[in-house]
């Protein structure tokens, strides 16, 4: 059945041949690519379609193509039913507020253009598919997503499990696949260890998370650790030093780039603010102790894919810190450890943390902030429980049996041991099981492994996982193509 489609991720080249092989493979037609700077390249490949590129669409600026595209009228019961993603993109406009000045009056007037601007084009175009690369996270993308869910229009995006080389095509970030489901009952009635069948990149991935951090490092923290040279901030001194450069090329090149020297000194300040973060953070972070019974809380990044929007309410961490700090059992401690990436160059943390957000935190009933120094496979390894909004570090804590809360939803979140924990009593109901001893199974864990593979195709959504170089780029183009097409047949 022929479709017609919106691609809101094609920046890379290989996403618009992917979108290239549904066109001339399955007959579908791609009438709306948003992406970078390919954009002849795309219109070469599809002369009839609009490209739209991220810079546009995050200033809401209507491309080349669109003017027949009218902003559609919004009305209360529109606004009403999707007020829980208004909430969710406020959250999400941190990420650009790169002066701390974006006001709540200026991000609910985008969030009502880009609602308007999307709606008309979901109106004008009448696609049946909208593909996103992963979970939508960049503001514009976010509310042409909730419109699609509200609408009735069709999504598909990818999740990336750290099975290395594995893709897995989902309709949504905020439901559990139901063919990994599928797999896993299947999966789980003869789930002795002769029957579970792994590939040797799988059985290597589990080998490698059993043991020492050092050894189990993700690709991607690596990749960004050698590009970044680590990724520390280094001195302020260093950091004036950069922004003086920056300032002089800015004046030399000002009537080309006339936003440089802002947004340069800007990043810079931000630096400096990320310092500060860092600094107070270590003061407050104190030699736990390991022996008595705990909760290991690990957070994301912020801002991020993974805290905003696969976070929903709980992108805001610190309400399930909270709430874990009135619901452990007396003697129990809450041991919070900030993501080891958080106060990196990489990283913006002063968009969306404060001084007062840690001091919070700290300062909440049996709750300890833990050293940076510390790695997370040693928390994990002496706590009754590992805690996460949606990170990876769930499936690590299963790997190396510890049970997870988790306070979304993740790749991994049908696996026995996972504590889905949305509410009160999901999480009273979890801790109480875990008081009473419970227990992981590893061959559960393993056969969760084997329902991975076998929903997953091999390939890559993004340009570090490209760079492991498990496979072309042409059979990852015919393998993403293939998972979206077989995904609706």
């Amino acid at each position: 059945m022929s479709k017609k489609v919106i691609f809101a991720h094609a920046s890379q080249a290989f996403w618009q041949d992917v979108a290239a092989r549904l066109q001339d493979e399955y007959g579908w037609e791609i009438c709306y690519l948003i992406g970078g700077d390919q954009k002849e390249r795309a219109l070469k490949l599809f002369p009839d379609a609009v490209f739209h590129t991220h810079a546009e669409a995050k200033m809401n600026l209507v491309p080349q193509g669109c003017e027949a595209v009218k902003p559609s009228a919004l009305d209360k019961s529109l606004i009403t039913a999707l007020s829980f993603n208004e909430s969710i993109f406020i959250k999400m406009m941190d990420r650009f507020s790169y002066d701390g000045m974006l006001s709540y009056r200026q991000r609910i007037a985008t969030y009502h253009k880009q609602l308007m601007y999307w709606k008309g084009v979901i109106e004008h175009f009448k696609p049946d598919l909208v593909v996103f690369r992963v979970a939508p996270h960049m503001g514009y993308d976010y509310v042409l997503y909730s419109l699609c869910r509200k609408l009735a229009v069709d999504t598909l995006m990818f999740e990336r499990p750290t099975i290395p080389g594995l893709v897995i095509p989902v309709s949504s970030f905020e439901e559990e696949s139901p063919v990994i489901k599928k797999n896993y009952r299947a999966c789980l009635q003869k789930a002795h260890s002769a029957a579970i069948t792994l590939s040797p990149e799988a059985s290597a991935h589990l080998d490698k998370l059993s043991q020492p951090y050092e050894q189990a490092t993700p690709f991607h923290v690596i990749y960004k650790q050698k590009r970044y040279k680590g990724g520390d901030i280094g001195s302020s001194l260093g950091i004036l030093r950069r922004l003086f450069r920056e300032q002089v090329k800015g004046i030399l090149f000002d009537k080309w780039e006339p936003d440089y020297r802002k947004r340069k000194y800007h990043k810079r300040l931000g630096e400096i603010k990320r310092k500060r973060l860092l600094a107070h953070y270590r003061q407050l972070a104190k030699n736990i102790d390991l022996s008595v019974p705990y909760i290991f809380v690990a957070l994301q990044c912020e801002p991020e894919r993974q805290s905003c929007p696969v976070g929903g309410v709980f992108t805001h961490q610190y309400l399930m810190i909270d709430l874990l700090s009135k619901l452990v059992p007396e003697g129990w401690k809450v041991y919070v450890k900030e993501h080891p990436s958080q106060f990196k160059r990489y990283q913006s943390a002063e968009r969306s943390k404060t001084i007062e957000s840690y001091d919070f935190i700290a300062g909440m009933p049996k709750v300890e902030l833990a050293p940076l120094d510390m790695t997370s496979f040693e928390l994990i390894d002496h706590a009754q429980a590992t805690v996460t909004v949606a990170g990876t570090v769930g499936w690590e804590s299963l790997v190396r049996g510890k049970p997870v809360l988790l306070f979304s939803h993740s790749w991994f979140s049908a696996c026995k041991g996972v504590f889905v924990t949305h509410t009160v009593e999901d999480c009273k109901s979890a801790i109480q099981a875990i008081k009473n001893g419970f227990q992981i199974n590893a061959n559960e864990v393993k056969c969760f492994a084997q329902a991975v593979e076998q929903s997953s195709y091999r390939g890559y959504v993004d340009k570090v996982n490209e760079q492991m170089g498990f496979i072309s780029s042409e059979e990852n183009a015919t393998n993403l193509a293939k998972a979206i097409y077989e995904y609706f047949v």
